[in-house]
């Protein structure tokens, strides 16, 4: 398996789309990713390039990332996911172009049926915005359906702050996509309760360093920060890069599963995501209008 440190991000080339002027909420940068595309297919994510993806770097410090086919750690497991069950079935893989480079992610559909979020350093980086960006939802070894997003977003204040690993940094690395084509798979409920320490949660996402990303796989870590901005969880044994963008949830006796954050960054001890709060539900609203 190959490892993708933070220095990987120094191969990134500058490839910048200025936001459109009509957008009107300055609280959210948004662009659509297949504007320069207008005929936008799945074409572009042949075989070949998806093979060639690398599992999205983000946000990884330079050291102490394991090697090999690790699938447990500090005694917690990474399990395959059951990926034809809810919620799992709700999750896939996101492919992206950003920085002249392709890569791959984690997502998920949420609160809308054209609704998917992920984590904002996949979107926007260091100044660049992705393209060519497509969803496909179930993604188990092989696409499946194409989801192609036309819109993208992402808190403008994850634009501005230094894009380094930390809770600073978890707590706006989210973004939000709008598909072209409406889940016919079901989706996640947003929560915005705070969750509290000590709670067990399920967290899922595509670790590129098992099966070469190809799999989802879930982890089932406990809360060890819980604020108003961001969550740390621990252990992390789906670390070194991929899960970026995946779900952490809690799952209901009624079955509406809700997902409270997502993969920002962390180390094998632990991960950190956003605490998702009234804005983000704004900015859902938002992006599902087309950021008008």
């Amino acid at each position: 398996m190959k490892f993708w440190k933070a220095s990987c991000l120094t191969l990134l080339v500058s490839v910048s789309f200025a936001p459109t002027g009509a957008f009107a909420d300055d609280r959210f940068t948004c662009w659509a990713p297949t504007a320069a595309q207008a005929a936008f297919t799945a074409d572009y994510w042949t075989d070949e390039r998806r093979r060639n993806a690398i599992p999205a770097p983000g946000l990884l410090p330079e050291r102490g990332m394991p090697g090999g086919d690790v699938h447990s750690l500090e005694g917690t497991e990474v399990k395959l996911a059951p990926i034809k069950e809810a919620p799992f079935k709700f999750g896939g893989k996101l492919f992206f172009s950003l920085g002249g480079i392709d890569q791959a992610a984690s997502a998920q559909f949420v609160s809308d049926d054209k609704i998917i979020i992920g984590a904002a350093h996949a979107m926007w980086l260091n100044g660049d915005q992705a393209s060519n960006v497509v969803f496909y939802p179930g993604y188990d070894g092989a696409p499946g359906e194409a989801y192609p997003i036309d819109m993208a977003s992402v808190l403008t204040a994850w634009t501005k702050i230094p894009q380094v690993p930390g809770l600073a940094a978890a707590a706006v690395d989210y973004a939000v996509m709008r598909s072209t084509k409406a889940s016919t798979s079901g989706k996640f409920q947003l929560r915005l309760a705070k969750v509290p320490e000590k709670t067990e949660l399920t967290l899922m996402g595509y670790p590129g360093r098992l099966d070469g990303g190809e799999y989802m796989f879930l982890e089932d870590p406990s809360i060890s920060v819980s604020d108003a901005t961001a969550y740390e969880a621990k252990p992390h044994p789906m670390y070194g890069g991929g899960a970026s963008g995946g779900a952490w949830f809690l799952p209901a006796e009624n079955k509406a599963f809700e997902i409270f954050s997502v993969v920002s960054n962390g180390s094998p001890s632990n991960v950190k995501g956003p605490h998702f709060t009234h804005e983000t539900e704004e900015m859902i609203e938002y992006v599902k209008g087309g950021c008008k």
